[in-house]
C-alpha cells in the first residue's frame, strides 16, 4: 500500500481567534515565528481553529482570497480546521459551552458545512483537508437513541457539503469527529456503533437516491472520519492501540490524530503532595475531566471536573484506586510535570502504530493549555519557545518511530 505523505501542524486554537483580526494577529506574532525557528525559509503544515465569529468574517469571496494570498505568501499550508469550539475558546469560562452548539442542534450542522466551503476556497488544491468536530453532543445534555437519531440526521447535513465539494474533484475533505471524555463518543467503538445503528441506516433511507446501499456507504465512509486525541483515551485508560486497530478493522478512517499528553498521578495515596498538585490544576475556564483506575487498569471513579476531587484523598471513602489521570494537555517533551507524571508513553504507542500502518497523515499537536501553564510575566515567549519544543519533540519522534 503506498504511505500517505505526513502533513504536522499544531493546533491554532491555543491562541485568540474569535475574529479575523485576531486569526492574523495571532498568526504573524506566534505562528510565523514558530515556523521561522523550526523550518528555517520553508513552509509548513498549518491547523486552524476556525469558529463561527471569524467563519462571519470570512462571508465574502474577497475576505477568503486575501486570507488564502496571505497564507500562502506566508508559508502556511492549511491542511486541518479544528471546528470543535464554534463559540469563544478563550472566554474567561468556557466549560460546558465548547459543546454548543451540539450535533444534537441544526447550527453545529450548518455552520460547519459553513466552515467547510470557506476552506474548500481557502486550502490550497490538491490536497486532503480534514475538519475535526466535536463527537455527538455532552452526555450530561443526553444520552439516549432520540438523541443520537437527531446526531445522525445533522451530520448527514453536513456531510452532504462535503460530499458536493469533493466530487468537483480538487481535493478530498473529511470530517473528523473527536471522541473525548463525558461526550457521546468515548471511545472507537463509541464511533463504531453510533456508525453502524444510527448513521449508516439514516444515510441508506435519505439518500437512497444516490444509488445503491454499496454506493452510500462507500459515499458516507469517504467523508466521516474520526480524530482520535491520545490524551482523551488515556485519561479513559483505553488503550490506545486497541482503539486505533478497532477503527481499522471497522472500515473507518482515521482522519487526524491530535498527539497530546495528559497528567497522572501514580500511586495517589503515597504522595498527598502530588495528590495537591494536581487538585490545584482546577482552573476555570475549562473542563478537566478525571478517571481513577484500579490496579488491573479498570476504570472505577471519574468526575467532569477537577473541583470534583476532595481536598484530601482518603483510602476508605475510594479504595483501591492506582492511578489518576486528567484531561489536562501538557507539553509533549514532558514525562513529569511538578510532582505529576504524564501520559507520553502512551502518546508514543498510538503514534508508533500510527506511522506503522501509516493509517493518517495528518499529525497536530494541541496544547491549548499553554496560555494558562505559560502565566505570568514573558507569557508571549514562553508560548512561542513550548511550543517550538514540542514541534521538534514530534518531528524526532516521527523520525525516531518511521525507522523502527
Amino acid at each position: 500500500m503506498k504511505k500517505k505523505p505526513l502533513q504536522l501542524g499544531y493546533s491554532t486554537n491555543v491562541h485568540p481567534g474569535e475574529d479575523m483580526k485576531a486569526v492574523y494577529r495571532s498568526l504573524k506574532e506566534y505562528t510565523l515565528p514558530i515556523r521561522k525557528r523550526v523550518f528555517g525559509s520553508e513552509s509548513c503544515g498549518l491547523e486552524l481553529r476556525l469558529g463561527i465569529g471569524s467563519a462571519k468574517e470570512l462571508a465574502s469571496r474577497k475576505a477568503r482570497l486575501e486570507f488564502r494570498d496571505f497564507l500562502q505568501d506566508s508559508g502556511l499550508v492549511l491542511f486541518s480546521v479544528n471546528a470543535y469550539p464554534l463559540s469563544d475558546f478563550h472566554a474567561r469560562r468556557v466549560k460546558e459551552t465548547v459543546y454548543q452548539p451540539s450535533w444534537a442542534q441544526a447550527q453545529r450542522a450548518s455552520w460547519t458545512a459553513r466552515i467547510a466551503r470557506i476552506v474548500d476556497e481557502v486550502a490550497p488544491e490538491g490536497i486532503k483537508v480534514s475538519i475535526s468536530t466535536l463527537g455527538g453532543c455532552f452526555r450530561g445534555h443526553g444520552h439516549n437513541p432520540s438523541v443520537f437519531r437527531k446526531l445522525a440526521t445533522h451530520y448527514l447535513t453536513a456531510l452532504e457539503a462535503f460530499l458536493e465539494i469533493n466530487a468537483r474533484g480538487e481535493r478530498q475533505m473529511v470530517l473528523a469527529v473527536e471522541p473525548e471524555p463525558e461526550t457521546t463518543f468515548e471511545t472507537a467503538g463509541d464511533v463504531i456503533s453510533f456508525f453502524e445503528n444510527y448513521l449508516l441506516p439514516a444515510a441508506f433511507t435519505r439518500w437512497k437516491k444516490r444509488g445503491t446501499k454499496g454506493r452510500i456507504e462507500a459515499d458516507l465512509r469517504s467523508v466521516f472520519t474520526v480524530n482520535i486525541d491520545t490524551c482523551h483515551l488515556s485519561v479513559l485508560f483505553e488503550d490506545q492501540v486497541s482503539n486505533l486497530r478497532q477503527l481499522q478493522k471497522a472500515g473507518l478512517e482515521l482522519g487526524k490524530v491530535h498527539v497530546t499528553n495528559a497528567v497522572a498521578l501514580k500511586n495517589p495515596f503515597r504522595s498527598p503532595a502530588a495528590f495537591r498538585d494536581l487538585r490545584n490544576m482546577d482552573e476555570p475556564r475549562y473542563f478537566h475531566q478525571f478517571c481513577a483506575s484500579d490496579e488491573k487498569g479498570r476504570a472505577v471513579w471519574r468526575g467532569t471536573d477537577l473541583d470534583q476531587l476532595p481536598a484530601e484523598l482518603k483510602r476508605e471513602a475510594h479504595p483501591g484506586i492506582n492511578e489518576i489521570r486528567s484531561h489536562f494537555h501538557v507539553p509533549l517533551y514532558l514525562k513529569k510535570y511538578r510532582r505529576l507524571h504524564t501520559t507520553r508513553d502512551d502518546t508514543e504507542r498510538a503514534l508508533a502504530e500510527v506511522l506503522k500502518r501509516r493509517s493518517c497523515s495528518h499529525l497536530v499537536f494541541e496544547t491549548y493549555t499553554w496560555p494558562i501553564l505559560a502565566g505570568g510575566k514573558k507569557r508571549k515567549q514562553k508560548l512561542i519557545n513550548g511550543i517550538t519544543r514540542e514541534y521538534r519533540w514530534l518531528l524526532e519522534a516521527v523520525q525516531k518511530l518511521s525507522a523502527r
